[in-house]
């Protein structure tokens, strides 16, 4: 079992404005959400573990879950309010978010609320604004010391300036949580934020130095690199009609957690031994399952039969 952790809220897309009328589409959303939703489409056994509010909203967020196979069983119901997103797209829709969430459900989660596995999971993923904002950053971190003896940790900083503008408190953050991370995959657009200046592979790399068994740096339509101790692997990117990018990082984390379970990678020791045809598979089929997100509305990510028929059309 896979154990996701974080925000579950909803997307307010606005494409169009007229006068004072200003029409949203309300789309399921939330990074860690994400990821979970996308493992259960590639048929893993994923269970999520959040703050979700006791709200119509948050129950449609529990409702979906149920619906996609997901485990619900840990997740701290709260009658705080659940998250909302602005999402704003430019012209290669790309989107930036605003977020209406202080005190909401998704934050307000203490080590109190943290769930009692009846078997250790094999990976334990965080990220977003949850693995920053407190309480419920403090409560994942108890969760990782919890934990990490008994599964491996995955993470994906996910950077959010209008969550929190101050990037010294992400680079701190993300370092500190990387130093316990077995997996990282990181945008280079979040390392720039964080590192501006420095070259991503250098992160990367530094990273590794720190006892990190994999790093993907991902770079969008250009692709990906993924680094170990010792090699460096990038794929190229996969072109298709873009509707929008929403998503496609965690359907790229989500294929690259379920490629490693289904290779039964499952320990450290067989992750810092990962070979290079395995590594360079992991990417395509993670780089793959991205596209196909990137060529439709929202976060709607594929299931394991689109991911394989995607992949034999484009060989």
């Amino acid at each position: 079992m896979i154990l996701v952790c974080g925000e579950a809220l909803f997307d307010l897309f606005s494409d169009t404005a007229s006068g004072s009328h200003v029409p949203f589409d309300a789309l399921i959303g939330g990074s860690p959400f994400n990821v979970a939703v996308g493992l259960a489409r590639l048929e893993e056994k994923v269970a999520f573990f959040g703050g979700i509010s006791t709200d119509t909203l948050g129950q449609k967020l529990v409702d979906q879950l149920e619906k996609e196979g997901v485990d619900t069983s840990h997740i701290h119901r709260s009658k705080a309010l659940t998250t909302l997103s602005l999402v704003q797209k430019d012209a290669h829709g790309v989107p930036a978010y605003t977020f209406y969430g202080e005190g909401a459900a998704d934050r307000m989660v203490h080590e109190e609320h943290l769930p009692k596995l009846a078997a250790p999971a094999s990976f334990i993923h965080v990220g977003s604004y949850t693995a920053l904002v407190k309480p419920v950053s403090d409560s994942l971190k108890t969760l990782i010391a919890r934990e990490r003896e008994f599964s491996l940790i995955s993470f994906d900083p996910n950077i959010r300036p209008t969550v929190e503008a101050d990037m010294d408190l992400w680079r701190k953050n993300t370092d500190e949580l990387a130093a316990s991370a077995d997996l990282i995959k990181v945008s280079d657009e979040d390392l720039s934020l964080i590192h501006p200046g420095k070259d991503p592979a250098d992160v990367a790399r530094a990273w590794i130095k720190a006892g990190t068994g994999i790093v993907v740096v991902t770079r969008g339509g250009d692709g990906a690199t993924a680094f170990t101790s010792i090699l460096e692997i990038s794929v190229a990117g996969r072109k298709v009609d873009v509707i929008d990018t929403v998503g496609a990082g965690d359907t790229f984390q989500a294929a690259l957690l379920a490629g490693l379970v289904d290779r039964s990678i499952n320990s450290r020791a067989k992750l810092h031994a990962i070979d290079s045809n395995t590594l360079q598979d992991l990417l395509e089929t993670a780089v793959e399952a991205a596209a196909i997100t990137c060529s439709r509305k929202g976060a709607d990510l594929p299931h394991r039969q689109e991911v394989a028929g995607f992949a034999a059309v484009a060989k």
